[in-house]
């Protein structure tokens, strides 16, 4: 197990902890409030849960950013559902191809990466329980289980799925039961580590009315797409929007 890994596990070893007493659980819940501010993540959330729909996320690893989500969920739309989707053991092995090999990226390192998440549907649900979160885990592959799921519409999508094929897998069942208006972030659009992400989302909308645009906040930045409400001409060049809050 890699040292990043053990940390991550120890951190959320510290939240189960802190969230054993109810003074622990209060504190935990403020200091979840003080990083929504701070994401561009949920900046978009918080846009998109005034339109109907759901929300799912598509990756979870150690499940960061589903605690984020339910907490700003909990405040503005209690009754929405977050579905978090992830294999919980890694990628689908056999799907991992050269367009997901970036500089110094080998395929047998990507391989071994995300592995170490067997506990995390315990402590999401655990989180989910005490706060009254409306969350619901999806284990599984995104081949096997997102066709499986019930259609449904979403107002709020994030993927966070790192290879080309589960990119596609995403998108392909997913993006059309996006509302119009609705939204969908990718975590790693434009990162060099993982080429196959921009690819992958790239060709999806080679043929659309719209491009992924750049939402940044401070020093942190997101990539998302908005749905369009009706047809519209695609734009030629995307600036980051840039967003202070108070």
């Amino acid at each position: 197990m890699k040292r990043v890994d053990r940390l991550r596990i120890r951190h959320d070893d510290e939240i189960a902890k802190l969230m054993e007493t109810e003074a622990g659980q209060a504190e935990y819940w403020r200091r979840l409030d003080d990083e929504c501010h701070q994401s561009p993540l949920i900046w978009l959330l918080e846009e998109s849960l005034e339109l109907e729909g759901d929300v799912i996320e598509c990756g979870v690893y150690r499940g960061g950013s589903t605690r984020l989500m339910g907490r700003r969920m909990r405040d503005l739309a209690p009754g929405k559902p977050l579905f978090a989707c992830d294999s919980f053991e890694g990628f689908p092995q056999d799907r991992i191809l050269d367009a997901d090999l970036g500089p110094f990226r080998f395929r047998f390192k990507i391989r071994r990466k995300f592995r170490h998440a067997m506990d995390v549907p315990g402590r999401l649900i655990a989180f989910f329980d005490t706060y009254r979160v409306n969350g619901h885990v999806v284990k599984g592959f995104f081949s096997e289980t997102l066709p499986r799921m019930r259609r449904r519409k979403y107002c709020f999508m994030f993927i966070d799925c790192d290879i080309y094929e589960s990119h596609l897998d995403c998108l392909n069942v997913l993006y059309d039961q996006l509302v119009p208006g609705g939204i969908v972030v990718f975590d790693d659009y434009a990162e060099p580590k993982w080429p196959g992400a921009s690819r992958a989302v790239d060709e999806f909308f080679a043929d659309q009315p719209v491009k992924p645009e750049q939402l940044m906040l401070g020093r942190k930045s997101v990539w998302f797409v908005r749905k369009p409400q009706a047809e519209q001409q695609p734009a030629e060049i995307y600036e980051p929007l840039l967003l202070k809050r108070a």
